[in-house]
């Protein structure tokens, strides 16, 4: 019974500490990594980890220089790794050919090989990328329209397109999504209604 109560102490203390320090976390991080969104995933990671660590914390101390440490090094962390990202991103397209369509027929025929390999997709995941790619809608709409969550809407995404960048050079696809009028417009390819 003591144990439970300890437990019951231990989730209370802290969620009290979450609820006094979130925000002011969240702004020391985003004066690091410059992104709302990503400083809010950073604080969560530091609350993870003083949750996982909390059997080795000395809560008798103040808490808060600790956890203004853990979310500075998670901010580095952060940053380091979109650099190392960014690196690699811009290695992939020194590497990658670039490829023009200057002949409608070239387009049209690029379009109709992509929707097919759309089509071969997985159900969902070839419904979700016509949704987004094709009658460019929004997740959260997609999200609506399938009864779906839009994290869920995004795993979709992310799996269509590493398909298709497999299939499909990078820059050919990028090529048709500048170009997406060509997809809404009176020449709707083949074989594809709306």
């Amino acid at each position: 019974m003591e144990r439970v109560k300890n437990k019951e102490s231990m989730c209370t203390g802290f969620e009290d500490i979450f609820k006094q320090h979130f925000a002011t976390l969240c702004t020391h991080a985003t004066t690091f990594v410059n992104d709302p969104d990503a400083s809010k995933d950073i604080v969560h990671d530091v609350f993870l980890s003083l949750w996982s660590h909390r059997e080795e914390i000395d809560f008798s101390r103040p808490i808060l220089p600790y956890l203004f440490s853990l979310t500075r090094n998670r901010a580095i962390n952060y940053l380091a790794h979109r650099k190392v990202e960014d690196a690699h991103a811009q290695q992939a397209l020194v590497e990658e050919p670039v490829y023009t369509l200057s002949e409608p027929s070239d387009r049209d025929e690029l379009i109709n090989r992509i929707i097919k390999r759309i089509d071969q997709l997985p159900e969902r995941c070839s419904r979700v990328m016509k949704l987004c790619f094709i009658e460019c809608k929004k997740y959260k709409e997609i999200a609506e329209e399938l009864n779906i969550s839009v994290n869920t809407v995004k795993t979709h995404v992310t799996t269509g397109l590493n398909i298709l960048r497999d299939e499909f050079p990078s820059s050919l696809l990028l090529l048709l999504l500048v170009h997406e009028d060509s997809l809404h417009n009176d020449s709707t390819p083949e074989g594809y209604q709306r």
